[in-house]
């Protein structure tokens, strides 16, 4: 006899989760950012960003696109060789947890570095590399 602990499972697909420590399911979570998916517009970045959701191995390691109005207090910090750095209020925050029973992501506002890459229109996978 087989015997399974029901605390293990994700509770939308039942498979075992992906991060059991954090209740996260791999699989769940990628649907999820399927259905949510911001597009900056850019094939190759949204390609690249996808690929993060859909590769994650936790639950903290993705990227997202996030809308310029979704921040605030932006502030110049300091300009580099190909960037330029701010500190700004992202107003929804990152994704803390998807609790299951409310069916939708939990965020925390937060302060962040935000970076303005010079000449990012014409981007590709060995800029990425180097940033």
């Amino acid at each position: 006899m087989i015997v399974v602990n029901y605390e293990d499972l994700c509770p939308d697909c039942y498979g075992p989760y992906t991060n059991k420590e954090s209740k996260w399911c791999k699989e769940c979570n990628a649907k999820q950012f399927q259905q949510d998916f911001w597009t900056s517009g850019n094939e190759f970045i949204d390609g690249f960003i996808r690929e993060t959701q859909l590769n994650a191995t936790s639950p903290h390691e993705f990227l997202e696109w996030i809308p310029y109005n979704k921040f605030k207090d932006i502030e110049f910090l300091d300009k580099g060789g190909f960037s330029t750095v701010y500190k700004a209020t992202w107003l929804d925050g990152p994704i803390e947890q998807w609790p299951y029973d409310e069916r939708k992501w939990i965020r925390k506002k937060r302060i962040v570095a935000l970076k303005s890459l010079n000449d990012s229109s014409n981007l590709s996978e060995e800029f990425l590399n180097e940033v």
